[in-house]
């Protein structure tokens, strides 16, 4: 989509693009590629080792993180030690966004299993 984020190219050889988006405040989707420009299959995954599990994990630190910042922020507003309201509206805009786009790979990701598990061999 364009206007809502920046594209950047990162990685090794295998070519790896990140694209964030500032609703998402650092939550990144990335897509791995092969020399050739296509998604890079089963053999790739040998070959950068745990990269997916780090990838994973990451992001679901990040939203953690911006879980509790919106929560902290949540509370410095009721008890008014915030300064600035919007700063909270910001914050917990982050956290949903970042929840919602979890929530949505989760159910890709549980969608895919179910497909796979019914398939016959």
């Amino acid at each position: 989509m364009q206007g809502l984020g920046s594209t950047s190219a990162t990685g090794s050889s295998t070519g790896a693009a990140a694209v964030t988006s500032p609703y998402t405040s650092g939550v990144t989707a990335t897509t791995a590629t092969s020399g050739t420009g296509t998604a890079a299959g089963v053999g790739a995954v040998g070959a950068t080792g745990s990269s997916f599990a780090a990838t994973l994990n990451s992001s679901l630190e990040n939203v953690q993180r911006l879980q509790a910042n919106a929560s902290d922020l949540a509370v410095q507003a009721a008890t008014g030690d915030l300064d600035d309201v919007h700063d909270y509206m910001i914050a917990a805009a982050k956290s949903s966004m970042a929840t919602e786009v979890t929530v949505a790979i989760r159910n890709k990701a549980l969608e895919a299993f179910n497909d796979i598990m019914r398939m016959q061999v």
